[in-house]
């Protein structure tokens, strides 16, 4: 039995005995998720009854916390131009 096999890797596993992998890998031209804006940190204070509102939401359509607040405030911000 290798050395490899004792471990669980398979005989021609491209691991270093360091454990980084050999030259396959890493950052690639076009891998990834696309971004869709700007991130900025943001600090929001909002009322109890509001976090609920926003955790039922997002349970209800398994959505994230930022892709609720991104919905509504894209809402908000279309109505306004029609005022």
């Amino acid at each position: 039995m290798s050395e490899n096999e004792e471990i669980g890797l398979p005989r021609n596993s491209s691991n270093t005995a360091s454990g980084s992998k050999a030259s396959r890998g890493g950052n690639q031209s076009g891998a990834g998720r696309k971004a869709i804006g700007t991130t900025r940190k943001i600090s929001l204070t909002l009322s109890q009854e509001h976090w609920e509102e926003i955790d039922r939401r997002c349970n209800k359509g398994d959505y994230s916390v930022s892709e609720i607040i991104r919905s509504i405030m894209e809402d908000y911000l279309r109505d306004v131009d029609h005022l």
